[in-house]
């Protein structure tokens, strides 16, 4: 029976001494019936003759998409004898019963029940409760339901209460009939097929795994039963014995394992370990551990690893003396900022975070695309897994591609021995993060497309690819279209990196986020713990000059402000003026007047929108002339790398 999305398939089996014209009593009730379980199971209604039951009975059985059947108690014990597949009875209980015989004292003062097999003692004890004449009456074959019916009949008894079956034999003789079935009695009997099927779905589910398990382990396992006779063993230790399971099942384990004598575990039922045990050329470590039913033994499971396989794990163990962990460790609710397009964004990437479709995130150096693609994984279905981030600028392209895909053994001069797994394989069921992939050499490009078209990655020196589960998060801070036009990023990469789209707002866009970030930096500096009211002081300071700036380094940058600012606060006091300020803090008085240098004004310069790329260029040049040509100065003053500085005044003049 399959057990997913599968529904089980009943079928109500209603049978007649001749059939009706149209839906009998019984299929009303089961009709009626059907609506509250229409998403739990599949329910068929078969109204048969009581001369075609075994023909019927054959005929569901041969369609093999039957799980159970329902019928009345005489059909049910007639199948049972003729078919395998299930079949359950449809019980009267005494409740039913009683509401049928208040039914029944309507019609007459004496009331028959008759019920297959059976009769109902509890009516017995309850006789004096009812203001009727009962009889009960019990019958096992359609002969002797008629037989029943006939004396009751014949002693005045002219209600009958009973199956359908039961109630069309009655009024085929003239009485009247009360069906005792009802719907309750439908419902338990649904319920009891349910529980069967769920039951056997669990059961097929373990059975399916416990297989699964035994044909993956790298372990040999064989099962004995108590007399020591091979039950079973997994396609691994066939290959061990070389012997098929076939040939072993039946053999006493001594001549399938020459040597290994388990009598002691069989008669104590206690287990041992690493058993040595020769087998031909191999030597293997044994675990036996008894199988106990009742309390006693009643076999046992021996589970064999090649001794040299476990000497190469136990080095392997021992090479990794600190094995490499790739967490993420950001959160979406550790993202401060109260911007509208901020906010917007986050909540984009929540949504993004449900799926497994690789992101593509934008934005300038130093906005937080590292932090938003490590709060993507945390609050995805993948948060289990590793989180692998590669800077695909930070390395040379031959070593780029050895990282990335990893290599053989031997696959060029230098590799280390047993090869190395690649980061892309490391990331195996979790998220894969390309930072900067807008500098990703054109040659690697290709390979990395083929990872995200077939999901495989094939290292270098190998010939058969390695399967990967991944999701892939890339981020730039590059203009990818820009690339592709001149030829130094593939087009058919972009559309495959850009199905989920998210982009940073820069720092100076959200100017109004950036007391709330400057404060939430100062709290993170321990290193100065005297500083922190002094530090906060001179933020307010510089606060109205800290929302005009154009922020070339982002958060980058505000950060080593902040720290700037909380080492110079208590040696420059409160009293400090202008020109001690300027001078710790030219990047954001450079270009302002006399008077702008004097006065802290709240109002906000114009952004980035209104100034341009130009006016980025032109302060990058100024603070660098301030640094006398240094550009390592001047990288640290703006708050970005030297490369990035570079690479800003190399397109401010057209290169």
């Amino acid at each position: 029976m399959p057990t997913e999305h599968y529904l089980p398939r009943v079928v109500a089996l209603i049978t007649h001494l001749s059939l009706p014209d149209g839906p009998s009593r019984m299929a009303r009730i089961v009709q009626q019936v059907i609506p509250d379980y229409r998403s739990r199971v599949q329910v068929e209604i078969v109204e048969s003759t009581v001369s075609r039951l075994r023909d019927i009975g054959k005929e569901l059985e041969s369609r093999q998409d039957v799980d159970i059947i329902i019928c009345s108690g005489a059909a049910s014990e007639y199948l049972r004898r003729r078919i395998t597949t299930t079949v359950l009875s449809i019980r009267m209980g005494e409740y039913d019963l009683i509401r049928a015989l208040d039914l029944a004292r309507a019609r007459a003062t004496k009331v028959g029940i008759v019920s297959f097999q059976h009769t109902h003692p509890e009516l017995e004890a309850m006789a004096s409760l009812f203001t009727v004449d009962i009889r009960q009456a019990t019958y096992t074959t359609l002969e002797g339901a008629q037989q029943q019916i006939h004396q009751l009949m014949d002693d005045g008894y002219r209600v009958v209460v009973g199956s359908s079956t039961a109630v069309e034999v009655a009024e085929a003789a003239g009485a009247q009939g009360v069906l005792a079935l009802n719907a309750d009695a439908v419902r338990r009997t649904l319920e009891d097929a349910l529980a069967i099927c769920r039951s056997r779905a669990q059961t097929l589910v373990q059975q399916q795994r416990l297989n699964a398990v035994l044909r993956n382990l790298s372990d040999g396992v064989i099962a004995v039963d108590a007399d020591g006779l091979v039950q079973s063993l997994n396609p691994r230790m066939a290959s061990l014995l070389g012997i098929t399971g076939d040939q072993a099942r039946e053999l006493p384990l001594g001549e399938v394992l020459p040597g290994l004598d388990i009598a002691a575990v069989l008669a104590s039922g206690e287990g041992e370990e690493n058993r040595i045990i020769r087998v031909g050329t191999r030597t293997l470590a044994a675990n036996i551990t008894p199988i106990i039913e009742n309390g006693k033994p009643d076999g046992a499971v021996i589970a064999c690893q090649e001794a040299n396989a476990i000497q190469r794990a136990d080095r392997r163990i021992r090479s990794q003396v600190r094995p490499r962990q790739f967490t993420a460790r950001y959160h979406f609710d550790q993202i401060l900022g109260d911007a509208p397009a901020f906010r917007d964004l986050l909540e984009l990437a929540r949504r993004y975070a449900a799926t497994d479709s690789t992101v593509l995130i934008t934005g300038e150096s130093g906005t937080g695309k590292e932090l938003l693609a490590q709060s993507l994984h945390n609050a995805s279905p993948r948060q289990p897994g590793p989180f692998v981030a590669i800077n695909c600028a930070a390395f040379p392209e031959t070593l780029l591609e050895s990282e990335l895909f990893g290599y053989e053994e031997g696959a060029f001069t230098g590799s280390r021995k047993g090869g190395k797994v690649g980061l892309i394989e490391t990331a195996h069921t979790g998220t894969l993060f390309l930072d900067e992939i807008g500098d990703m050499p054109v040659s690697l490009q290709t390979r990395l497309l083929r990872v995200l078209q077939e999901r495989e990655v094939l290292r270098l020196g190998a010939s058969e690819p390695t399967p990967v589960d991944i999701r892939v998060i890339a981020a730039t801070h590059c203009d990818l279209r820009g690339r592709i036009a001149d030829g130094r990023f593939r087009e058919d990469l972009y559309y495959r990196l850009n199905i989920l789209r998210l982009v940073v707002p820069p720092l100076r866009e959200r100017p109004g986020d950036i007391p709330l970030l400057a404060n939430a930096i100062l709290k993170k500096l321990p290193q100065w713990p005297n500083a922190g009211g002094a530090g906060q002081h001179l933020l307010q300071r510089l606060m109205p000059h800290l929302q005009r700036h154009q922020w070339p380094g982002n958060i980058r940058e505000l950060e080593n402000l902040v720290e700037r600012a909380a080492l110079s606060a208590q040696a420059l006091g409160e009293s400090s003026g202008a020109a001690a300020l300027h001078t710790l803090f030219p990047e954001l008085f450079e270009g302002l007047g006399a008077q702008a240098q004097v006065q802290a004004t709240a109002a906000p310069a114009n952004d980035l929108r209104s100034i341009g790329k130009a006016s980025e260029v032109a302060h990058a040049r100024q603070v660098l002339e301030a640094c006398h040509g240094d550009q390592e100065e001047a990288a640290r003053r703006l708050g970005i790398s030297r490369t990035t500085l570079w690479r800003r005044l190399r397109a401010g003049r057209g290169e």
